[in-house]
């Protein structure tokens, strides 16, 4: 420390570089996974045609549904347990959920697989094979490195193994060996992952964790565990219903809407880090600094938000053309809506996750949810049978809108009486 440098200066100059290794470590996961992700579009579209894919993306639709019940919570409760825990406590809480989740996946499975088979159409044992690629993400053990704070762990032991598994899949297609193989490579990736990250956190220290602390029974786990679960449910059904409602209504628009919907997601998971460092900064404020915080961080949130919506706008004709191999061309006012829709939905995740949940208002967020989805799930069903594809994502639109302007209308009389943070309903991360 230098004679004019004040105290305490270098502690915050360490500290800050380790924030922002940790948010390129965590970013660098969610926008590998995207990526991976993407470019598995095409090469399941050249592999099996864009029909067969539509029917796969509405598959992976129904299985994103049945990984929130496979992660059953820890998404949401799981990294502040893991934070506040000690080393026995943070082993003790991963073997529960660990045997948690072994006992739930099987069923969720077979019932994501059934509903599938019946959305199939002609390409049923490929859509089985999506929803089983999207469940399986529920087994994520994401939640204990970011409880940790060791993205860079997650990297090399998640999430590398899972974009490999992607990568696999990809080159066996492209060596004819049929889009079958390729997502069950996929499959594969995921499940390597599981096992690679339970044996680094539990083996290298399984000498010591005969201990002090009682295992809990599953029944009371489960019941403890079962918090927030249903709100959580009811977010992905409503993220996943579009593309299911439009397999069901409208099949021959399908492929169209599902290439639309598979971009925004992974756009939005890519910028999932941008949240969840808004998740941890705004809360520290205290008073009129937290007030500050959360004006800014809308304020900053809000410009950004509308420069990715006219850049995505811009390039979207050209990425959707790459990624359907130009099979599949959406109408340009379809790609417009996406961008706005991408936009709308990260201002809302901070808006809710960030800055309501620092103030309190988790009451807010969710009954913005119960409106917004009712409302859109509404919308959705009569613009897809009116207008397609223009129709169907007009409807997401005008749901995603109203759940930003209940929660914008609720934030502004909030700033004025600061709360303790509560718990964000979350889904666990992760891309099919």
């Amino acid at each position: 420390m230098t004679a004019a440098e004040p105290p305490g200066a270098g502690l915050r100059r360490a500290r800050g570089r380790r924030g922002a290794l940790s948010f390129l470590g965590f970013m660098s996961s969610m926008a590998l996974l995207a990526a991976a992700s993407l470019v598995m579009i095409p090469a399941l579209i050249d592999s099996a045609g864009a029909h067969a894919w539509g029917r796969i993306a509405a598959g992976q639709s129904v299985g994103a549904i049945a990984a929130v019940v496979v992660a059953f919570g820890w998404g949401l409760a799981g990294p502040a347990r893991i934070a506040r825990a000690d080393a026995e406590g943070r082993r003790r809480e991963y073997r529960e959920s660990m045997i948690a989740k072994l006992v739930i996946v099987l069923p969720m499975a077979a019932l994501a697989a059934g509903a599938s088979w019946l959305l199939g159409g002609d390409h049923r044992g490929l859509a089985v094979l999506g929803a089983l690629t999207a469940c399986s993400i529920g087994l994520t053990t994401n939640w204990v490195f970011v409880g940790l704070g060791r993205p860079w762990v997650l990297l090399v032991w998640e999430t590398l193994p899972r974009a490999g598994g992607t990568a696999l899949g990809i080159a066996l297609m492209s060596w004819g060996a049929g889009a079958a193989a390729g997502l069950l490579a996929q499959l594969a990736g995921m499940l390597v992952a599981f096992v690679a990250c339970s044996v680094w956190i539990l083996a290298p220290r399984a000498a010591s964790a005969r201990s002090s602390i009682p295992r809990r029974g599953l029944r009371q786990v489960l019941r403890e565990q079962g918090h927030g679960v249903t709100s959580s449910i009811v977010s992905a059904g409503y993220a996943s219903a579009p593309v299911i409602l439009v397999g069901l209504l409208v099949p021959l628009v399908l492929p169209a809407y599902a290439l639309l919907d598979k971009v925004q997601r992974q756009i939005n998971a890519a910028a999932a880090s941008y949240v969840t460092v808004l998740q941890g900064w705004v809360p520290r404020g205290e008073g009129r600094e937290l007030q500050r915080r959360v004006k800014l961080a809308l304020v900053v949130s809000a410009i950004g938000c509308a420069l990715l919506a006219l850049v995505l706008a811009l390039v979207a004709p050209w990425l959707l053309t790459w990624l359907a191999r130009g099979e599949i061309l959406p109408p340009r006012t379809a790609m417009v809506l996406m961008a706005v829709v991408v936009a709308v939905n990260l201002m809302e995740s901070v808006t809710s996750r960030a800055c309501l949940a620092a103030l309190g208002r988790i009451d807010v967020v969710a009954r913005a949810t119960a409106v917004g989805s009712a409302v859109g799930v509404l919308l959705l069903v009569a613009g897809v049978l009116l207008w397609g594809v223009v129709g169907a994502l007009t409807g997401v639109l005008a749901g995603l809108t109203l759940r930003l302007a209940i929660e914008v209308l609720a934030l502004r009389g909030s700033r004025r009486h600061s709360r303790q943070p509560a718990p964000v309903i979350d889904q666990p991360t992760g891309v099919a």
